[in-house]
Formats: structure tokens, sequence, C-alpha cells
């Protein structure tokens, strides 16, 4: 009984200790960005050719949209590396690090994964991990935590834009599979960044700072670093909808809710341009 009673406690320290997402629009003050705009990268075990295809892709959607940054190759040194892990379920659990650590650590390793390759894991500034399938759209949002964005859902002014729902556990989960669901619940849905409610005389749109965050003072329903209506949501035990306000500024603007395919919005790299410049 006490075996089982440790295995189950080590089963959600693993899931609980992962410093993953936080989460456009919103840039965290304390987070760490890539000196000059460079992001020095490079690929570990177990990520195949037709990965780090579609990961250059994915950084190609940045550059391509405006973002501050040039992605370079690099063998060592402080950089991003790109792992790929084995999902033991079957679920998809693609992720990224946010922003640049202040000093190399070991990868995250969720209790539903295992680690390709064998050996010693690297230790790195970033981790974008592959575990799982990771779709276009998916890819350009983790490598937006890469850049030091979070996530746009989690705004205290998402209500106008977005309904958020926790679902109940099915029946017979076990301790580490409510454990990981609340865990994404904390780190991926809950409100984690205070927005100030603007007055009359504060501009609509453009740049907004508090002590925390630097962010974009237009709530983005289109941000990439926004959640979909996706049925994987669910699946974590949380039900998202956008309201009919987001879907008439999607219309509004011509633009795609949740940056649907991997469209970068204009806001995303907006609020990246002014916290890069920021730094220099």
């Amino acid at each position: 009984m006490e075996a089982g009673r440790l295995t189950m406690i080590a089963a959600l320290a693993a899931i609980l200790a992962w410093a993953g997402p936080a989460g456009a629009g919103v840039v965290q003050r304390s987070t760490g960005l890539w000196p000059g705009g460079q992001v020095r990268y490079s690929f570990g075990p177990g990520v195949s050719a037709d990965d780090q295809t579609a990961v250059r892709r994915a950084m190609q959607s940045w550059t391509a949209a405006g973002a501050p940054v040039r992605f370079v190759a690099a063998s060592s040194g402080p950089r991003l590396v790109i792992l790929r892990h084995r999902s033991t379920d079957g679920a998809n659990r693609c992720r990224a690090t946010v922003g640049r650590g202040a000093v190399d650590r070991p990868p995250p390793m969720g209790a539903f994964e295992r680690a390709s390759g064998t050996g010693a894991p690297p230790t790195a500034r970033s981790f974008l991990i592959l575990s799982g399938p990771c779709r276009h759209r998916v890819l350009v949002h983790e490598i937006g935590h890469v850049l030091g964005l979070d996530h746009e859902h989690e705004r205290s002014d998402r209500s106008a834009w977005l309904s958020v729902s926790r679902l109940p556990a099915p029946a017979g989960a076990g301790p580490a599979a409510l454990a990981e669901r609340e865990s994404h619940w904390r780190r991926n849905y809950s409100i984690r960044f205070d927005i100030p409610a603007r007055g009359r005389a504060a501009p609509a749109d453009g740049i907004g700072m508090t002590a925390r965050v630097r962010f974009t003072r237009q709530y983005d329903p289109c941000s990439v670093m926004h959640y979909l209506e996706d049925p994987t949501h669910r699946r974590r035990g949380v039900a998202l909808a956008f309201t009919a306000a987001a879907r008439a500024e999607a219309g509004r603007r011509g633009c795609s809710l949740g940056g649907s395919g991997g469209r970068i919005s204009s806001l995303d790299t907006a609020v990246l341009a002014e916290a890069y410049a920021a730094a220099r």
C-alpha cells in the first residue's frame, strides 16, 4: 500500500513540476528574451527529418509575419533544443517553455511520456517538445511561447470574447490523470494576467504596460496564442466557445479566430516588437 502511494506521489510530482507554457498580446516583463532577437536552436534525439522540416516551416511563419527575431542553427552554447518525446497514451502534448531561460536546464517530462534516445537528456535555455502529432498551427503557437508570448485567453478581460467552463472528470480517472487535468487548468486556462480596464481617455489600441506585463490594449481573438474551439480541450476537461463579439471582431478584421491554420495576427508581432525593442 505504501509503495503504491509513493508511486502515485511521484507521478503527481512529475506532472506538476513542469514549468510549461505560462501562455498574444501578452509578454511578462520577467520573461527572458533572446538577445538581439537571435534564437539559436538545435535538434535533439528522436527528431526526424520530417519533424525538422515542420519546425523550420513554423519558424519561417514568424519571420514572414514580421516578428523581430532570427532563427540560427547552432550546435552548442545557450540555445533552444527541439526534442521528440513518445506519448504513452497517444495524446498530443506538444509544448514549449516560455522565453529564454537564464541558465541551462533539463527538459520537462510529463507522467505520460518517455524521452527518445538513450543517455542523459540535453540541457538548454528553452525547449520545444514534440510529443504526439504536432500540426503546423500548434508548432507556430509553441514557437510563439519560445519567443516570449503567453496565452491570450488567460487575460482578465476575456469574458466578452470567450466562454470558458470546466467539465467533470470522466468516471474511473486515476490520480495521475486527475493531476494532469488540474495542471492543465492552472497553466493553460485560468486567468493569470490582470489587464486594467480602459478609462475614457485611454487609447483603444496599441501596447499597454503594467508592473507585470506588456499587453495589446485590444483583446485579440485572432491571436495564434489563443486557443481554438477544439476537442483537445474537452479531453483536458475544459470547454471553450468564442462569443458573438469575438466572431464579429474576426469578421470586421478579416482574421481567423485563434490563428486557425497558423495565421499570425498583427497584434502578436506588435507586442513582440515592443518587448524586444525595450530589451535592447
